[in-house]
């Protein structure tokens, strides 16, 4: 599919889908603020860029539940909303995959900007991969979305750059307008990564 068919196809199944696409978001997002919340009052006198970064790290896995979300609703697979919390079984490896992942990236901005993109759009196939492919360690998921993402660099770079327009109007709108873009963005993206990866 190219990049016309995968954002037709997203705006698809967004169609009638948006009331429990944002049950969903809303869940995760209330989960993300009430652990920001205890964190603050618990640990108030912590240096707040060090909590924000616990913090991070204690969502990651309720990210890769969000985005496994997405990839049931592509698969038309059952999703229910315990489902978010899946991959805290798996909480060390998600961990390790993503902070590995930053710090690679992160010296490829130190190195120069140009690099950190590459590297960037390099791992972008990582949620992806420890959703369908589970099986693979921390290096290898790395590896493996390296491998994978080899001349589709490029689209990838393409297809965020086309939803600029889209982003614009939504500031215009006060926000109003992600209500229905956020969701349209990570479908269409779950469905390029699917793609590439071969499993749908």
């Amino acid at each position: 599919m190219n990049r016309v068919e995968i954002k037709n196809f997203a705006k698809e199944k967004l169609s009638g889908n948006l009331g429990s696409i944002w049950k969903i978001l809303i869940i995760a997002l209330g989960i993300s603020l009430a652990t920001g919340i205890v964190f603050g009052i618990l640990f108030n006198n912590m240096d707040a860029d060090f909590l924000d970064s616990l913090l991070g790290i204690l969502m990651m896995p309720l990210g890769i539940g969000t985005t496994a979300f997405f990839v049931s609703l592509i698969e038309n697979e059952n999703f229910e909303a315990k489902d978010l919390f899946k991959y805290y079984h798996d909480f060390v490896k998600v961990i390790g995959v993503t902070i590995l992942m930053g710090l690679i990236v992160m010296l490829g901005y130190i190195c120069f900007i140009i690099p950190g993109i590459i590297l960037t759009l390099s791992y972008s196939l990582v949620p992806i991969i420890l959703i369908k492919k589970p099986e693979l360690g921390i290096v290898e998921t790395l590896k493996y979305s390296r491998e994978k993402m080899q001349g589709h660099k490029l689209d990838t770079f393409v297809l965020g750059l086309s939803f600029i327009g889209w982003a614009i109007l939504g500031t215009l709108t006060v926000g109003i307008l992600y209500i229905w873009l956020f969701p349209y963005m990570q479908l269409t993206f779950t469905k390029f990564y699917l793609n590439i990866l071969g499993e749908e």
